[in-house]
This record gives C-alpha cells, structure tokens and sequence, in this order.
C-alpha cells in the first residue's frame, strides 16, 4: 500500500502544483519539502485517516501536504497559514480536494480562533521549530480543537541528530545563524528545536499521549550525490535508528480524555 500511495501523493502534487501556477522560487521550495513526504506516507500508512476523515493541516502553506495526503488515503482536507492563498492557489486547491482555507497567526495567543474544531487528525509538519511561543499553549489549543480520540501528525527537526552532536563536540553552536535579524524583522529559520522524548513529555502534559514516533534521517536536498545517498540509507537502517541520530522526529499523538501527568513540568525537567 505504501507505494501505491506515494505514486498518487506524486501524480496529485505535480497536477497540484501546474495549476497553482507557483512561482518558479516557490515551486522550487514546495518540491524541496516534498522530499519528505515518501516517509510522512509511510509512517501515516500504519493508521491512515481515511475516507470519512476530517482534517487539517495546519501551516500548510499553499497545501501541498493535504493534496498529497488526500490523493495518498482519502479524507476531507483543510488548510489554515499565515498567509491567504492567493486566487489561483485556491482555486487549485479546491479542484484537489481542499475545501476550506484559514488564515491564522500561531505566535498569537488563543492562535486558532476562527477555525473549526472537532478535527479526527491535525498535520502540524515541519513548523513548531519557527516559532517562539510557549508550546504547551499551542498543544493545549489543538488538543482543543480535535475530537475526543482525534490525533495529532507533528513532524519537527530532531536536535539531537547526527550533525549537531558532533557540532558539539567541537565546541561549535548548533543554532542557525541570522535568526535574529538586525533590522528588527521577525525571527527568520529554526528557533527552537526539540528532542522525541521531549516532545513527548510536553504533550502528556497537555492530555496528548504518545501513539508512535520515528526518527528519520530525510535526503538534505531534492538531488545528492552517492556519498550523502549512502549515508542516509545507513542512519535510517534498524541498528543505527535506535540511536536517533536522524534529523526528523515523526510523532503521533492521540488526544486522551484523562489526565497524563500528575507532577509540575517544572519538576519534571
């Protein structure tokens, strides 16, 4: 299934992206982070939303990832970013499936106001890293808005990866440069990144409950070389997985109609 699902997540994305009529830079982007999407299908594959699904994908950008995950498994798709799809791109969006689009702002505090609730699964991909809030308010406003046994997909670069442990060991930072602009410009890249077990520590404290998790090392770039094709196919073999030393945490996570934890976080870390 996993492979018949990839090939239409594919032929839907390319259709998706012709008429989307993107720019050529942003047609470049959206396909770099598709390069993620083979293993989002494959894990999602274990539990697929389905045809009955409601969900939605939240800073999704143009939705690239709803088009692909709803040709892949089926499901009622919407997309909420900070940014309003242009014409086009909705229009686009529309003749693929996706039906309702939001504008929201996830720094803001409630973030989600004006978008429904009562979703079976939220996609939250590759976007907690650029944000500066508290997180245990935004997992407290999705927990909100999934129904009683909804889920939350959160995909996030791994801090502990390969990379980083021997920038360390070097003496040499981990952060990304520029992320703080001069000119007074909001922060720019990853802000802030995070480990699997301390996703899953602050999710348990907001009622969420571990399903699953995977750290994948993901291809760095749409084309590379033999050398760097070797070295991801070795990190995401069984005997160095177990070491987490890839640099993408994929996470499920299941809303729990009970408390989790019953000790301050504060105490806990």
């Amino acid at each position: 299934m996993p492979d018949d699902a990839v090939a239409r997540a594919t032929t839907a994305l390319r259709s998706f992206w012709d008429a989307s009529a993107l720019p050529p830079e942003r047609r470049e982007y959206a396909e770099f982070q598709a390069r993620r999407y083979p293993s989002i299908v494959q894990f999602l594959s274990e539990s697929p939303s389905g045809a009955g699904s409601k969900v939605l994908d939240l800073g999704g950008g143009t939705g690239s990832l709803a088009v692909a995950l709803r040709a892949a498994f089926g499901g009622t798709y919407e997309v909420a970013d900070f940014l309003v799809p242009t014409d086009t791109v909705r229009a686009a969006q529309v003749a693929h499936g996706v039906v309702a689009a939001y504008r929201c702002d996830l720094t803001a505090h409630p973030a989600l106001d004006g978008i429904p609730a009562d979703y079976d699964l939220i996609l939250f991909v590759e976007v907690l890293e650029h944000l500066l809030v508290n997180p245990l308010l935004l997992f407290r406003e999705l927990r909100r808005h999934l129904k009683p046994g909804g889920r939350l997909f959160l995909t996030t670069p791994n801090v502990a990866r390969l990379g980083n442990r021997y920038r360390l060991l070097r003496g040499q930072s981990i952060q990304e440069r520029g992320r703080y602009p001069r000119d007074g410009a909001g922060v720019y890249g990853h802000v802030v990144e995070y480990t699997r077990a301390e996703l899953d520590r602050l999710l348990r404290v907001e009622a969420m409950r571990p399903v699953r998790a995977q750290i994948v090392q993901q291809m760095p770039a749409r084309s590379v070389g033999t050398v760097k094709r070797a070295g991801v196919r070795i990190l995401n073999r069984p005997l160095w997985s177990r070491w987490e030393l890839g640099d993408d945490i994929l996470a499920l996570y299941e809303r729990s109609e009970t408390p989790l934890v019953s000790t301050p976080l504060t105490a806990m870390i």
